[in-house]
């Protein structure tokens, strides 16, 4: 793949994953579309979806000016995912960003204090867990269509 072209799939990857809503689920397969082999893709993605951690903890207060991200400090810190991480802390950051998404996980742990190193460190393992789990599955699916 020809650099100019690499930079691009690999961007779009990126970004795909750093975006609310689209996150890593959609940006793998992405990668895979844009012609990224496995492991790039997998690299990309994954990248992308965990920047969002140091985004939101280091732009946390200008966030707060936008009424959509609001809304999710709101509805997110409105009971159930409070109470989890403040019972459970760690474990509830690497076992609910896959289902609740690194934004809304990112938010909830900034606006409750949660330790900024265990955050970036439990929120990348569980983003690189997720990434290659939906990479495993995409390349044995590949893999099956193609026998």
């Amino acid at each position: 793949m020809e650099i100019i072209k690499y930079i691009g799939a690999a961007f779009s990857t990126w970004f795909i994953g750093f975006f609310p809503y689209f996150e890593i689920y959609i940006a793998i397969p992405a990668g895979f579309a844009a012609g990224l082999n496995w492991f790039d893709a997998f690299l990309w993605a994954s990248l992308g979806n965990w920047m969002v951690i140091p985004f939101v903890d280091i732009c946390y207060e200008w966030l707060m000016k936008f009424n959509f991200m609001k809304k999710i400090m709101e509805k997110s810190l409105n009971g159930k995912w409070e109470n989890r991480i403040e019972k459970h802390g760690a474990w509830v950051i690497l076992l609910l960003t896959p289902l609740a998404g690194v934004w809304t996980i990112g938010v909830i742990a900034k606006a409750l204090k949660f330790n900024r190193a265990k955050l970036w460190i439990y929120s990348a393992t569980s983003v690189g867990i997720t990434g290659l789990i939906i990479t495993i599955l995409i390349i044995n699916g590949i893999t099956l269509n193609n026998s």
